[in-house]
């Protein structure tokens, strides 16, 4: 979680430094406040996550959820792939349909796995 947070804090610094920057090309206060606040957002993100993450006790063997999961990914591609083929046609919305199938199926099989390591440590 603390690489989470790092990277949040990263991304709300850099667009604080671009909402700075860019003082000398725009003057009206709207072109500040988007930017300004999705920084702000970012890093108070960051910090809660930061705080959240330091006072929380955890034992890293008993953790069973993975930190990246290529099956999430590969559901998340394809529901992209499927909305972005409303404006492409149907054969980009059946390609993205088939990849998150395959990313429902590979998020099934690690539940599923994650059930059984649950049963196996409590038989013991």
């Amino acid at each position: 979680m603390k690489r989470a947070a790092i990277w949040l804090l990263a991304w709300g610094l850099w667009l604080g430094l671009l909402t700075a920057l860019q003082a000398a090309f725009a003057p009206k206060a709207i072109q500040f406040a988007i930017p300004g606040v999705a920084s702000a957002a970012c890093i108070t993100s960051g910090l809660a996550l930061w705080a959240a993450d330091r006072n929380r006790e955890r034992d890293e063997r008993s953790r069973l959820i993975t930190d990246s999961s290529s099956a999430t990914g590969t559901l998340m591609v394809g529901v992209a792939l499927a909305l972005l083929g409303s404006g492409f046609g149907l054969w980009l919305i059946l390609i993205g349909a088939g990849m998150g199938a395959l990313g429902l199926g590979g998020i099934v099989r690690e539940q599923r796995a994650r059930g059984r390591t649950l049963r196996e440590r409590d038989t013991r």
